[in-house]
């Protein structure tokens, strides 16, 4: 995974920082792609891929580190090129947005009473897009008439850059990298079919990030250390820029035939996190011809092609990892979000079918219910009801195998008519544990005789003398 100078700068600054190698890594490779340009590349068939990597990573807030991963990595990138701070941006709000910064120079009348444009365009079609924020793109792509994905899809092939619209906005042609910052469970709230559909997100690789180590008082990298590190780098990326079309060497050539093309080229899964990973190949490629173009050669060497292989192997973990649980059908895992955020750890049908407006025709409820249940992390069981046939509960597996059944005299209880028994008196449907951070003493559900809800006060499921004590005195015991 880590390989030549870009190998060596990770390792320089890994005791300077508690930021996971592996995203100072991507941010590295996103920064060094950019700011080589355009003419490096490698051929996939007929299709032209340039060095540009995508790193998305995945952290959870704070203790992923992700700001400080690409932090450290624009410490040596800052210093590699004169131009490179110019040339990073932020703020990704429309896809007519990226292609203004990066349109063709336009020429000005200065003799002309019309308004002159502020930005009057550029040659340099080099640009790198920090989004520390990334949730907050993939909601403005997600808005009704937003041209966002299908411009970010133009800009990862290194397409000319256009939108049908009243402006016709256009460049000419495009050298863009991206990293984005993101937790897990935000990005599986922000997915939608369309936008997996449509290809954005297998344009990016996926990095699950970390803190790699206690540092309470972190040195800061010794400036000559920086500047030994950022000399080398500059010298790379110089020889970089002179190189052309980057191949595979004959046993670079015969790793990729014979084991890597295979692990990488896809598979037919109906997962997202397949969906996620079908451009994992010319991935590989792009980061192998990245090494090979720091290194000054148009041969991607065995070495260098493993190295790439073993980073887009961590991606594809870090995929499965935070997608591992998600449907292609968002409505499933809309009844398994609703389930883990349950303070019960269980649903109802009915508040199952509370969640689409009870507007799901009954088979189609069943269905959802039934493949949400095919994964062995869900299951259903019986509980007693007031009056009439038990009732199923869905909920985690692992907490419904706790469940204790009434005993004799709480199911006698059970059976009278909700009529016949005082307000507050308790009837045990079911015991399951309360939520760990409840802070209640007892760990027993106790439902009354009230039609089971949750409390208004607390979110918690009623429960037992008519919520007496209250729910503030409860969770305070």
């Amino acid at each position: 995974m880590l390989h030549g100078v870009l190998g060596q700068i990770v390792g320089q600054a890994r005791g300077y920082t508690e930021a996971d190698d592996v995203g100072v890594l991507g941010s590295l490779l996103a920064g060094v792609g950019m700011v080589i340009g355009p003419d490096p590349h490698v051929m996939v068939g007929s299709t032209r891929h340039s060095l540009l990597c995508w790193p998305l990573l995945f952290g959870s807030s704070g203790s992923g580190r992700k700001g400080e991963a690409t932090a450290t990595a624009r410490q040596f990138l800052n210093s590699s090129a004169l131009e490179f701070s110019s040339l990073v941006v932020g703020g990704l709000s429309s896809g007519e947005g990226l292609i203004e910064r990066l349109k063709d120079p336009v020429e000005v009348d200065p003799d002309s009473k019309r308004k002159q444009p502020e930005w009057l365009g550029t040659d340099d079609k080099r640009l790198l897009v920090i989004e520390s924020e990334f949730g907050s793109v993939l909601a403005r792509a997600k808005r009704e008439g937003s041209t966002l994905t299908s411009v970010l899809r133009q800009a990862w092939d290194g397409d000319r850059l256009s939108v049908m619209n009243r402006a016709a906005l256009t460049a000419s042609s495009s050298h863009v990298a991206l990293i984005g910052h993101i937790t897990p469970k935000e990005f599986r709230l922000r997915l939608a079919e369309a936008d997996m559909a449509g290809g954005l997100y297998n344009r990016f690789l996926p990095l699950y990030v970390e803190k790699s180590k206690r540092l309470p008082r972190p040195d800061p990298i010794p400036p000559e250390l920086v500047f030994a590190a950022t000399e080398q780098l500059r010298q790379c990326i110089g020889r970089a820029r002179r190189v052309g079309q980057i191949s595979l060497s004959p046993d670079a050539g015969e790793l990729w035939d014979n084991e890597l093309y295979d692990e990488f080229a896809g598979d037919d899964e109906e997962t997202v996190a397949s969906e996620f990973l079908r451009r994992s190949a010319p991935n590989t490629l792009r980061v192998a011809a990245l090494y090979a173009a720091l290194a000054g050669s148009d041969q991607i060497t065995a070495e260098q092609l493993t190295a790439a292989g073993a980073l887009v192997r961590y991606a594809v973990g870090s995929a499965r990892y935070v997608l591992g649980h998600t449907s292609r059908d968002v409505r499933i895992d809309r009844i398994r979000r609703r389930i883990e955020e349950s303070p019960s750890g269980y649903l109802t049908r009915a508040e199952v079918s509370d969640l689409f407006g009870r507007n799901l025709k009954a088979d189609l409820l069943d269905e959802l219910i039934e493949q949400v249940l095919a994964d062995d992390t869900y299951a259903a069981t019986k509980v007693a009801s007031t009056g009439g046939r038990p009732a199923l509960i869905y909920g985690r597996a692992d907490l419904l195998r706790s469940f204790v059944p009434p005993n004799e005299d709480q199911r006698n209880a059970s059976d009278r008519p909700i009529g016949s028994q005082p307000r507050n008196e308790p009837v045990v449907h079911a015991r399951l544990p309360l939520p760990a951070d409840s802070g209640a003493t007892d760990q027993v559900l106790e439902y009354t005789t009230r039609q089971p809800g949750r409390c208004h006060a607390c979110g918690w499921h009623t429960a037992s003398q008519g919520h007496q004590p209250t729910c503030t005195e409860r969770k305070s015991a």
